[in-house]
């Protein structure tokens, strides 16, 4: 065999290598962005699960007790003795803050409990009005805008999840 075979020969196996690495690499790229695109979704489901959760509660506590029937706008949040995830009406949920692990299709929030992929949930509740849902109101109406927000070191940015909630009972994305 000549120097022009040997030459060929390697030439071969180096343009094998060399592809052999891009389809590496592109089959990691692909496994990497399939695996973020999971935890996003999780991220997802994790924040409207929590907006599910509201839609089961009272629009407000104080609904038949005082005269207007609504939280004063500057004391949303849950109120003195009550938790989650016994909650009774839509604004206890301001200013609710917990660490998730998620493991396969169970979270847990208990803080001994480490296994799995942490997720931060963050939640604000806000007056707002029928002509501008996207702005918080600094008064009483018939409509509070829910916030939820999830983030996690595993996914690029945050995932927000808003959702209106009526006192008539008509609940608006």
């Amino acid at each position: 065999m000549g120097y022009r075979e040997i030459f060929l020969v390697l030439t071969s196996v180096i343009l094998l290598s060399l592809l052999m690495t891009q389809i590496n690499s592109n089959t990691v790229e692909g496994r990497e962005a399939l695996q973020q695109l999971e935890l996003e979704h999780v991220a997802a489901s994790l924040a409207q699960q929590f907006v599910e959760e509201a839609k089961s509660k009272n629009f407000d506590g104080w609904v038949g007790i005082v005269d207007p029937p609504f939280t004063p706008y500057d004391q949303l949040g849950k109120g003195v003795g009550e938790s989650y995830p016994n909650f009774n009406d839509v604004d206890d949920y301001d200013d609710f803050n917990r660490k998730f692990y998620v493991n396969g299709e169970n979270f847990e929030s208990d803080s001994t409990v480490t296994d799995g992929v942490p997720f931060n949930v963050g939640i604000q509740v806000q007056y707002v009005s029928e002509a501008n849902p996207d702005s918080a109101v600094s008064e009483e109406t018939f409509l509070k805008r829910m916030t939820v927000t999830v983030t996690s070191d595993y996914i690029p940015s945050s995932i927000i999840v808003k959702h209106v909630f009526s006192y008539y009972g008509v609940n608006l994305n």
